[in-house]
């Protein structure tokens, strides 16, 4: 089953929080607690402190939960941030922390950096390995309407096994987003693993009312089709997500925020 996933899911670089994985990961231009996940840039625009925690069983399998927590502190122009996630069960496990900075270069250009700490076990005997990777990207909002941006994780192919020379794969993005209106929002991201080729994705999400927004997206190879919707109370939002394989079938997520003074 293992085979059926890229190498970039399995170490750590899948769509974490249901925001995100509603939009086909498209996330890179967002401006919340989850970029600690997926462009560090983005913490830096951050009202106040944040948290959020997410739990995923890939294709409604046990066997493959997938689960993290994230927190972000801004100060400032700049802002740090924490996260850990853990993927697969006894036989087979992966789990990665990470620490994260981002700055403000000026009003509307953002860079973040994170370094990570992956450890992989796998049962019968084989025992456990460790490595450190890093990542990081930019934000920059052209316009009110109009945000790009770019991220490149793993840019030096951590090691993780001197047997057949196993590293982690390095993945780099390019994405945009665009605000219709304070209500619709379209993302769109061209997306490279050293391991695969190039993938395009596009989500859009809707805030029908103001507790509640509706999501959806695809990707390409592989084919992919996403959906969720995101519910807001006061300080906290609750947003739930299913992504569509072909194959596989379904993969359910649920994620809650704490985004303190969030307007």
């Amino acid at each position: 089953m293992l085979c059926a996933f890229s190498a970039d899911s399995l170490y750590g670089q899948n769509d974490a929080g249901a925001r995100a994985a509603a939009m086909a990961g498209t996330s890179l231009s967002n401006e919340d607690v989850w970029c600690g996940f997926h462009n560090q840039a983005g913490l830096a625009h951050l009202e106040g402190f944040s948290a959020g925690v997410f739990a995923e069983n890939r294709f409604a399998m046990k066997e493959l939960g997938d689960k993290g927590l994230t927190i972000a502190m801004p100060f400032r122009n700049s802002a740090f941030g924490l996260n850990y996630r853990s993927f697969g069960y006894s036989a087979f496990s992966n789990s990665k922390a990470g620490l994260a900075y981002a700055m403000k270069l000026a009003e509307k250009f953002s860079l973040g950096i994170q370094l990570n700490y992956h450890t992989l076990r796998i049962g019968e005997n084989y025992g456990s390995t460790n490595t450190i990777s890093v990542e990081g990207g930019f934000l920059y909002k052209m316009t009110d309407k109009l945000s790009i941006a770019a991220h490149i994780y793993n840019p030096t192919r951590a090691k993780l096994a001197d047997f057949n020379d196993e590293r982690i794969p390095s993945l780099m993005r390019f994405g945009l987003g665009y605000k219709f209106s304070e209500k619709v929002r379209m993302n769109a991201e061209v997306r490279k693993s050293s391991d695969s080729k190039a993938s395009l994705r596009a989500a859009i999400e809707y805030w029908v009312i103001e507790p509640l927004a509706i999501r959806a997206g695809f990707g390409t190879d592989p084919a992919r089709y996403t959906f969720g919707f995101g519910y807001r109370l006061k300080d906290f939002q609750l947003d739930v997500a299913a992504g569509y394989h072909l194959l596989l079938g379904f993969t359910p997520q649920l994620s809650l925020t704490y985004s303190m003074g969030k307007k």
